[in-house]
């Protein structure tokens, strides 16, 4: 099969096509998929510069990649919740002891419980551009920021690839919405549903909100100081980014960190009842399911910046890294 092989760490440049990758095969209880497309997430190019390099310890050559839709080929002796000819998409946990096998490849093996019918009215490459980061928003403000009817929620990087899901979401779900982005982004966050628009470039967000329930951050801690402020007592600032060590450096190094940039604000939070939390995605088929009820009602959408060929990643992953993607950055993988 075809796909995107790494051999080492390093730049766009380490990511190269090959074409005689083995077809893997699933256990029990997987299914062998046959990708269509899949997608670029900040993830993908964090784990290439191996920025998480000292939580693990990882055997090259690997394929990156996390979101994949496609149809499955194969079901493992014990898989009972699909069947051979399924359209289903998802993402996928690479990792697997010292190995990563991702979905920048034509065929990829996952867990079944991990994984959604694909919502009909979407092709294969608008369904790729769903399942992570519309899983990190519902993980991060439902299970962890208690989203409600009646929340008021702000939600950081609205234009990007997890805020355009969560403000959706939070939207379907009867919640009050500011979000920000640039200057030249304030028309999509209107079109999203957004009902209070900040344009980061010349507003400040504490001039225009208070008393808010939720955050919802994707940019890091550069904004937790404001967050902070818009919160109510009792309210949650949930973050994507935890702010992270270059590399190399070792397990010390990363941990020390991370906690040296977070403390300060688990502390003060403490005493003002304002709680930081970061959220970890898992791959999870039932809430999967329940954005497909989303998008089959009408109430979600993809949106979709470009979609590259498998042979172009790197150039994907270019564009990613620079940042100010609007949406998703989706690949082609097979038709």
């Amino acid at each position: 099969m075809k796909a995107i092989i790494c051999d080492s760490y390093g730049g766009p440049e380490v990511l190269e096509l090959a074409d005689d990758i083995p077809v893997p095969q699933p256990g029990p209880n997987g299914v062998l998929v046959r990708v269509h497309a899949s997608s670029v997430n900040p993830v993908d190019w964090k784990l290439r510069l191996g920025l998480l390099a000292p939580l693990w310890d990882l055997r090259f050559p690997v394929i990156w990649g996390c979101d994949f839709s496609g149809v499955i080929e194969k079901t493992g002796s014990a898989a009972t919740l699909f069947k051979v000819g399924d359209e289903v998409y998802g993402f996928k946990h690479g990792k697997v002891a010292k190995t990563y096998r991702g979905t920048y490849a034509e065929y990829a093996v996952v867990p079944e419980n991990t994984l959604a019918h694909k919502p009909a009215k979407l092709s294969h490459e608008e369904a790729a551009a769903i399942p992570l980061a519309a899983l990190t928003a519902w993980q991060a403000m439902v299970n962890l920021g208690k989203l409600k009817a009646g929340s008021k929620v702000l939600i950081h990087a609205g234009a990007g690839g997890v805020g355009v899901m969560a403000i959706q979401i939070a939207k379907a779900m009867g919640a009050y919405v500011a979000a920000t982005a640039s200057t030249s982004n304030q028309g999509l966050l209107r079109e999203l549903g957004a009902d209070l628009t900040i344009d980061y470039a010349h507003e400040k967000i504490e001039d225009k909100i208070s008393g808010y329930d939720l955050v919802l951050d994707g940019l890091g801690k550069s904004v937790w100081p404001a967050s902070f402020k818009a919160l109510r007592s009792g309210g949650r600032l949930v973050t994507l980014t935890l702010p992270l060590p270059q590399p190399p450096s070792g397990k010390l190094k990363f941990f020390g960190t991370i906690m040296s940039n977070v403390v300060a604000y688990w502390l003060s939070g403490m005493v003002r009842r304002k709680w930081l939390w970061a959220v970890q995605v898992q791959p999870r088929g039932g809430e999967l399911e329940k954005i497909t009820e989303l998008v089959d009602a009408g109430k979600l959408r993809p949106v979709i910046e470009k979609v590259y060929p498998l042979e172009q990643i790197a150039e994907a992953h270019r564009m990613s890294e620079k940042g100010h993607v609007r949406g998703k950055l989706v690949v082609r993988i097979s038709n």
